[in-house]
């Protein structure tokens, strides 16, 4: 999958000049900016400011085994040797993500980024009675700040003919929490808020547009510098978008988009959850049950406002579905995901 998806990027790139129009590209449009999901995708003039606010929310359910689905039954098995005494169910994650971007030069753009986590999941628990096996529901939550983002965008290049290519080098901070707890105990890989360690964002981002579309492609990803101080670090991280644009109005656009993410399982583990999961096997304590491969379809509207008292802002939404998910080791399968924003740049 993800060999197939860096050639369709490269067939765009070869075939950008057969998209172009007079002119440079421009933000000042509806389709000035990707899609609401896409981080970093645009550049600044010179003094030019941006505050940006999204909130995303996303809906797993249902469990699956590499690329198939499984039952709960399954997988906590019938007797007291099977394969897990604790699985998820469903999980719910709502995000707050604030922004803020400022050219430095007409080559230097400069974002920072912080985020605001909710997590909630349910569990199953099996309880064995000899080898009757009684289940029962548990819930666990976590919230709180994430990782703090630092990112610059270096102008590569920019042609009169509405295309422009830019390099984003990016820097994550962790300010986010690893050791969140449900009363005593602490929780799974995937309700702590952080990673932990000091992770680098390269990614580099192709831009086209034409009098009445636009496009794009992101290829970047997620390095982990180090251990954290539990001794792992989550999975390294590659990321492809590509996505494109049209104007209906002179206000308003729609988008579509396909992503593609494979991550790789925990490097190292943490021992308290070595620990939990000896007394009470489950998944989401396991290092290999981390990282999945991911592709997605995306549709969205942007809305900019040209004049009035609104002026210079932009609202946003996005609408995300799987189209092909394979997970390591054990894992629930991502439903859908919501994205809603709002842009100001003066």
């Amino acid at each position: 999958m993800k060999s197939h998806f860096l050639k369709l990027l490269t067939f765009l790139s070869l075939l950008a000049p057969s998209f172009a129009h007079e002119g440079p590209w421009t933000a000042s449009r509806p389709d000035g900016h990707g899609p609401i999901s896409v981080m970093g995708d645009h550049m600044h003039s010179m003094g030019e400011w941006m505050v940006s606010y999204r909130y995303m929310t996303m809906d797993m359910e249902t469990l699956l085994k590499g690329a198939n689905s499984v039952s709960v039954d399954s997988q906590l098995g019938t007797t007291s040797v099977g394969d897990f005494e604790m699985v998820p169910t469903a999980m719910k994650m709502d995000m707050h993500m604030f922004g803020l971007m400022h050219a430095i030069t007409d080559k230097w753009t400069i974002m920072g980024m912080v985020n605001y986590l909710d997590n909630k999941m349910d569990m199953t628990m099996a309880h064995f009675m000899g080898t009757t096996r009684h289940d029962h529901g548990m819930e666990a939550e976590s919230s709180g700040l994430g990782d703090l983002k630092f990112v610059g965008l270096y102008d590569l290049a920019k042609w009169n003919n509405g295309r422009r290519i830019h390099l984003n080098l990016g820097l994550s901070i962790p300010t986010g929490s690893i050791d969140e707890k449900s009363g005593a105990d602490i929780l799974g890989y995937g309700m702590q808020l952080g990673s932990g360690t000091w992770d680098f964002n390269p990614a580099i981002t192709l831009l086209g547009q034409t009098d009445k579309y636009s496009w794009g492609a992101q290829i970047g990803g997620t390095f982990r510098i180090g251990e954290n101080d539990q001794d792992y670090a989550l999975g390294d991280k590659f990321c492809a978008s590509l996505w494109g644009a049209r104007i209906i109005t002179d206000s308003l656009s729609a988008s579509a988009k396909f992503d593609f993410s494979s991550q790789d399982e925990v490097d190292g583990n943490d021992s308290r959850l070595d620990t939990r999961y000896g007394m009470m096997p489950s998944p989401g304590f396991s290092p290999s049950s981390q990282g999945r491969d991911l592709s997605t379809f995306g549709l969205g509207l942007n809305y900019y406002f040209q004049e009035g008292e609104l002026k210079g802002h932009r609202f946003a939404a996005e609408w995300e579905t799987p189209i092909d998910q394979k997970v390591n080791g054990v894992q629930l399968e991502l439903d859908s995901t919501w994205t809603l924003g709002w842009q100001y740049a003066w």
